[in-house]
């Protein structure tokens, strides 16, 4: 298609995407465009749309961003000579748009920049690329925002990775730009000076950005230079606040920079910028009373805008940064509690008493540094008159910051509270307020750090004890100030020493009095769970139990949130005091039967229900021997007899009656629970033994449902994990089943098991002949359904499932799998799925490659060393570049460090004959995208590691240098692919 035809289908596309009412022509619009991008011709038909002056917004912005996207990733396709002729063209257009569009001109911008990473630094001129901007923009006034708008994305753009440069030369870019910091300030210093007054907010943009590569100029220059006297002036200018704001936290960063860091090298500049932000705490505390006010006013009023503030909230945000900025910068210096310090330490806490809870949690990172610095304790070994010292600076802090904190607690505890009308809340709303409610929750813990959980515990309790005082004298409950003080109560209840004996019996023994409200209720419950160890612990639990019982019960039968508290808070009141609720065993296992035959007003969900199975189930395991079996007859009766109901209805009905999923995982999740939880192996195996005959009926006739043999599989594998070794006179039964559902269905669950079956008893000799059947049957059902990887990619849970089982034979019964014939079609097939892209499946198979090549190399696995060769050596130059390949681009970065780890297992175990066939590899790979140096470099590794000289970390360095080489952009990962053509690849397959 020629250009001027390229140009007309163009514009007709892009009316098209934005105009056409037909959603079908505007999809296929925008197919056409992002196919149009990927073409040569682009690069000129969107340079002539620019310098058409009659080109619409939404052409020109389509251009613009064309270019610079191709700039940044296909700019190898350009002939030699277009550069500089590109370069020429941004320039001219982007002094056309100097009045904008704004959107246009960032594209154009962030084309330009893109092109000064790609180009090499001699195309700018001795002086570098920030010079040639400042002498091709800087002399015309024009021109100047067009000019500050680059050097602001300058650094911003320097390690940019959407830029597809070579590594190499995205380092050296960005060490030109340090090498040209002076420069940028040069030029933004003439700016500031002859610029008009409404450039000053750019140039302080820009000066923010360059700050963050300027760590090399002194502070001593930088506390007199006129940018940053200008940044400090702008915080008294409406026009210039935010980005002074933003320059000035640089300018902040700046002086807790280096390693390690040396405060008082930067103290020339820290003592300029200090004073100007504290200067700021009179304003900041103006705005809060201001705050303050307005609430008050709309509590009064009931309107929005009952009052009106003096300052804008982004000022107001800003000055919050600054000193939160400020505060964590110096958080070392603040935590020795000087004057000085504390005065910061007062303007932070001014920031914390602002009522809009977005302002105040600015704050919070702050307040929790200042906590860890307090209480944190040097790992270090010292002698004990050190030791001594240290802690005594320690208590010395703490005492000095207590007052503090203690004020900490009463500014953030409030903003918990439900205020009223909060049921007509949005639901983004409830979300906002269950997020500060989190935030903080995390600031009380960070307080009883510092103050203890007995005095925070005390601090937090008073509200509710003086409304329990005041009940006497014809106060009522008020249930949201309630509910307040008992989620602050259950946040720090950890934090609380189990000795405690004052003021958690007080709390414990009002909740029951407490009004039946269900959020009440709610928080309620959950503070009996946060508190279930105390309880457990303490002297009275005895005779706290009966009534906080009763009320989870009565919380049981509230819907919803209410009753799946209190079902989690019993779960903990059983784990927590098993042994003291044995004399309530019955009244629990009443209880627990009513629940669970749908019997009583209860409202609980089943997951809800399988609290209560674990709860009952930790409590029962806890019984003398002699009541042991009729607690867990007691147990298993209410989620056995339905089970077995529907069984019954199952077989009886035929195949004209069909039951549903989900009416078997109701029961069967009920019966692994009682499996996970009872920990009295023997008793459980004799459990599971009578089971059995209807656990294989649920087997037979959920055969083809993956869903329910999922949970059947997961309640066996709590059994054979609990019941260990005690479950031997079963397991034959289980393996039989297993292995025949496998060989019928193919469900991933079933290795799943199986490889539980291989962690608990692969060590055991005497059950090596029917495990050795079992992975047999296993393993040669898997390879022949996974042949390719379209089979991979279609039965991920397969793969995943399976060469998991595969690593738990190599490391727990070798001889069972690595010395049988088995093992080198396993192989063929795990090398066929190495590139699936499934996380899961291919995180399992490089397992299973890194624990087969680890084998030889251990001491116990040394014996196997002829029998991993005799599978890996004859396939091991496939294997390497298949390796290879899922490095450069075959698998996802995220998989790298695995990947690594299979080469590295590789060189350990083979040494040179790893290079050899890495250099087979490498050759493949077109010298457009690989240099030969850089083939070098990355064989050199190889061989370097084989020889065991390099370390791990040089050598994990080129492996990520190759694979970004060869991922910078797609072209070039496209390109290595196909010559490395990973899926193309045959293996040996099973006769």
């Amino acid at each position: 298609m020629e250009g001027q035809g390229s140009r007309t289908v163009l514009l007709e596309a892009l009316q098209a995407l934005y105009h056409h009412p037909d959603p079908a022509v505007r999809t296929a619009a925008n197919q056409w465009l992002e196919q149009f991008q990927q073409t040569m011709e682009a690069w000129q038909v969107s340079d002539s749309v620019l310098h058409d002056p009659n080109s619409s917004f939404e052409a020109l912005y389509f251009c613009a961003q064309t270019i610079r996207t191709k700039v940044q990733r296909d700019y190898e396709d350009l002939p030699p000579s277009s550069p500089l002729s590109l370069r020429n063209s941004l320039l001219t257009l982007l002094i056309k748009f100097r009045q904008g569009p704004p959107a246009v001109r960032t594209q154009l911008c962030l084309g330009i920049v893109a092109l000064a990473i790609h180009m090499p630094p001699e195309e700018w001129g001795t002086g570098g690329v920030v010079q040639w901007f400042g002498k091709e923009l800087g002399s015309q006034a024009e021109a100047m925002p067009c000019l500050l708008e680059l050097v602001t994305v300058l650094p911003q753009e320097a390690q940019s990775y959407k830029i597809s440069v070579r590594p190499e030369r995205r380092r050296q870019f960005q060490r030109e730009l340090v090498e040209s910091v002076q420069d940028a300030f040069s030029l933004l210093t003439s700016c500031l000076r002859e610029g008009a007054s409404q450039l000053r907010e750019q140039v302080l943009r820009a000066f923010a950005a360059w700050m963050r590569l300027s760590y090399g100029i002194s502070a001593a220059t930088l506390a007199t230079h006129p940018l940053v006297a200008a940044s400090l002036a702008g915080l008294d200018s409406e026009e210039t606040f935010d980005a002074a704001v933003d320059a000035c936290c640089e300018l902040i960063r700046y002086t807790v920079s280096g390693n390690p860091v040396d405060l008082a090298a930067h103290m020339s500049l820290v003592q300029v910028i200090v004073p100007k932000i504290m200067a700021l705490k009179v304003r900041f505390a103006v705005a809060v009373k201001t705050a303050v006010a307005e609430k008050q006013a709309q509590q009064v009023i009931g309107e929005a805008n009952g009052y009106d503030g003096e300052e804008d909230e982004e000022t107001v945000k800003g000055m919050a940064y600054l000193f939160a900025e400020m505060g964590e910068s110096y958080v070392e210096l603040i935590s020795t509690g000087t004057n000085e310090a504390l005065m910061i330490v007062e303007a932070i806490a001014e920031v914390t008493s602002h009522p809009d809870d977005n302002i105040s949690a600015i704050t919070f990172t702050f307040w929790h540094r200042l906590s860890q610095t307090l209480t944190s304790r040097d790992e270090e070994e010292h002698t004990g008159e050190e030791e001594a010292a240290m802690a005594a600076l320690r208590e010395k802090r703490i005492t000095i910051f207590g007052p503090t904190f203690e004020l900490l607690v009463s500014l953030v505890s409030f903003r918990v509270k439900y205020p009223k009308g909060f049921e007509a809340w949005r639901k983004d709303e409830l979300v906002d307020f269950k997020e500060t409610r989190y935030a903080v929750a995390d600031m009380l813990l960070d307080a009883a750090n510092v103050l203890g959980g007995e005095t925070t515990l005390r601090l937090l309790s008073q509200p509710l004890l003086q409304m329990t005082a005041s009940l006497s004298s014809g106060g009522t409950w008020e249930w949201e100030a309630v509910e307040a003080s008992l989620y602050c109560i259950r946040v720090i209840a950890k934090t609380v020493p189990l000795s405690e004996n004052v003021i958690l019996p007080q709390i414990m023994t009002l909740l029951p009095q407490l009004p039946p409200h269900p959020q009440l209720l709610y928080t309620s419950s959950l503070t009996i769970a946060a508190l279930a160890d105390w309880l457990g612990a303490a002297p009275c639990s005895q005779t706290l139990l009966p009534t906080l019982l009763g009320l989870l019960t009565s919380a049981l039968a509230v819907p919803e949130d209410p009753c799946a508290a209190a079902a989690l808070a019993v779960k903990h009141v059983c784990d927590a005091c098993s042994k003291d609720l044995g004399q309530s065993v019955d009244a629990l296992l009443e209880l627990y039967r009513q629940v669970m035959s749908g019997q009583g007003n209860f409202h609980l969900a089943p997951e809800d229900e399988l609290q209560l199975v674990e709860g009952l189930s930790i409590v029962v395991s806890s019984l003398p021997a002699d009541k042991l079996p009729q607690a867990v007859e007691a147990l298993c009766i209410p989620v056995l007899a339905p089970l077995e109901t529907l069984v019954a209805a199952a077989q009886q009905g035929g195949p004209a009656q069909t039951f549903t999923a989900n009416q078997y995982i109701l029961h069967i999740d009920r019966i692994g629970h009682i499996f996970r939880y009872v920990t009295q192996p023997d008793v459980l195996a004799g459990v599971f033994q009578r089971m059995w005959p209807l656990l294989k009926l649920v087997f037979i006739q959920r055969a083809g449902d993956g869903k329910s043999m999922e949970r059947l599989c997961r309640a066996c594998k709590f059994a054979v994990r609990n019941c260990g070794r005690a479950l031997g006179p079963s397991m034959g039964l289980l393996l039989q089943e297993l292995q025949e559902r496998y060989q019928q269905h193919q469900h991933s669950c079933l290795l799943y098991l199986a490889s539980i079956v291989i962690k608990v008893y692969g060590s055991d000799p005497a059950c090596a002949s029917y495990l050795g059947t079992l992975i047999s049957v296993l393993f040669g059902q898997t390879v022949s359904l996974l042949q390719n990887i379209q089979d991979f990619t279609s039965k991920p849970d397969v793969a995943d499932d399976c060469f998991l089982l595969a690593s738990r034979c190599i490391r727990y019964c070798p001889q069972l799998l690595v010395a049988s014939p088995i093992l080198a079609p396993l192989f063929s097939c795990a090398m066929a799925g190495i590139t699936v892209q499934h996380r899961e499946a291919c995180r399992s198979i490089l397992t299973f490659f890194h624990d087969l090549l680890d084998l030889p190399t251990s001491h116990p696995g040394k014996q196997y060393r002829a029998s991993v060769d005799k599978v890996v050596v004859p396939a091991g130059h496939t294997l390497t570049r298949l390796v290879i390949a899922c490095l450069v681009g075959a698998l996802p970065e995220s998989r790298m460090d695995e990947v690594i780890q299979v080469l590295v297992s590789m060189i350990r175990l083979y040494g040179q004959l790893v290079a050899q066939w890495a250099q087979e590899a490498i050759a493949l790979m077109p010298a457009a995208v690989v240099k030969d140096s850089e083939k070098v470099s990355f064989l050199q590794a190889i061989s370097t590691g084989a020889s065991g000289a390099d370390s791990t970390s040089s050598f994990t360095t080129i492996m990520e240098e190759m694979s970004d080489v060869c991922r910078r952009n797609k072209k070039a990962r496209e390109a290595v692919q196909n010559a490395l053509q990973p899926l193309s690849l045959t293996f040996s397959k099973p006769v």
